[in-house]
C-alpha cells in the first residue's frame, strides 16, 4: 500500500486522504485500512511531528470512496470532532460524484430531503417510500436525511475518453446517454446517504453497484468506473483546542473526474 497523503497533522488532530478501495478500519488484519496504514507510518517515516501511534476514529468514508478524513489524536480533541461531526454541528463537509443521467436547466441546484434507514441483513440504506411518509408511516429507526446539490457540468457519454464500447444503444431516453459532475453540501451523515439518495432520485452513481439500476451498471462498465465515483473534496472544522477555523480541499483522483476538470 502506497504512503497515505498528510494533509495536516499536530498534537490533537492528524488530516489526511483515503484512497478508494481501502477500509477506514477492518476487522481482517490481512485487509489494509487507513487506521493501521497510518501507524505504521508514523512509526516508520521520521517526518510526523507527533509520534505517537494513538489515532481516533472521527468520522468514516465507505470503502470504495476517496476523501478527506480526520482523526482525533487525543481523547479530549476527538470528543470536541465528534461533538461537530453531529447533525447540526461545525463540521461541514462537501462531495463531488459523478452521476448517470443529466439535469433540466430548473433542477441544476436543489435539495434532496428523505427519510433513511439501514437495514442489518442487507447492509444497505433504504429510504422510506413518500407516501408513507405523507400518511406519517415513518419507521421509528428512520432517520430525516437532507443534502443540496449544485451541478457543476454535464457531459455526452460519446465524448468520454475512457469510454470502451463502440456502438451505443438508440432507444433509450438521450438523459440516459448523459453524465453530471455534482457539488454535494452534506447536511447529515447518514450510512450510505448520498450515494442511496441520488439513486433513489434516479441518478446512481457511477460506479456503485450497491445501488445501482441495470442501466448504471451497464454504463459504470462502459465507462470502466470500477469505484464509488465520489470524492470528500473539502472539509472544514474547528480545531479542537485553539478554535481556528481549518479549512482542507483536494481534487479527486478518479479518472472519470477528470474527464470534466480536462475541459
Amino acid at each position: 500500500m502506497s504512503p497515505i497523503e498528510i494533509l495536516y497533522e499536530d498534537d490533537d488532530i492528524l488530516v489526511c486522504v483515503k484512497p478508494a478501495g481501502v477500509a477506514v478500519q477492518s476487522r481482517n488484519v490481512t485487509i489494509p485500512d487507513m487506521e493501521t496504514a497510518l501507524r505504521s507510518q508514523i512509526i516508520r517515516s521520521g517526518k510526523f511531528k507527533n509520534k505517537s501511534t494513538t489515532l481516533h476514529v472521527i468520522h468514516r468514508l465507505d470503502q470504495p470512496v476517496e476523501g478527506i478524513l480526520v482523526f482525533g489524536r487525543t481523547k479530549k480533541a476527538a470528543a470536541s470532532l465528534s461533538t461537530q461531526v453531529h447533525d447540526g454541528g461545525a463540521m461541514d463537509k462537501h462531495y463531488l460524484a459523478v452521476i448517470c443521467g443529466s439535469f433540466p436547466e430548473d433542477q441544476r441546484q436543489g435539495e434532496l430531503c428523505d427519510y433513511m434507514y439501514r437495514d442489518a441483513a442487507s447492509k444497505s440504506a433504504v429510504i422510506v417510500d413518500s407516501s408513507d411518509v405523507d400518511a406519517g408511516k415513518i419507521p421509528e429507526d428512520a432517520k430525516k436525511s437532507t443534502l443540496t446539490y449544485r451541478v457543476v457540468s454535464q457531459k455526452d457519454i460519446s465524448d468520454i475518453s475512457v469510454n470502451n464500447v463502440v456502438d451505443f444503444a438508440t432507444d433509450k431516453d438521450s438523459s440516459a446517454e448523459e453524465i453530471s459532475l455534482v457539488d454535494i453540501h452534506l447536511h447529515t451523515g447518514r450510512f450510505h446517504q448520498i450515494r442511496a439518495q441520488f439513486s433513489h432520485a434516479g441518478h446512481p452513481l457511477l460506479g456503485d453497484r450497491r445501488y445501482c439500476t441495470a442501466d448504471s451498471d451497464e454504463l459504470s462498465a462502459r465507462l470502466r468506473v470500477k469505484n464509488v465515483a465520489l470524492c470528500a473534496y473539502r472539509l472544514s472544522f474547528d480545531h479542537p483546542s485553539t478554535g481556528k477555523r481549518m479549512e482542507f480541499t483536494i481534487e479527486p483522483k478518479g479518472e472519470i473526474f477528470g474527464e470534466f476538470t480536462n475541459e
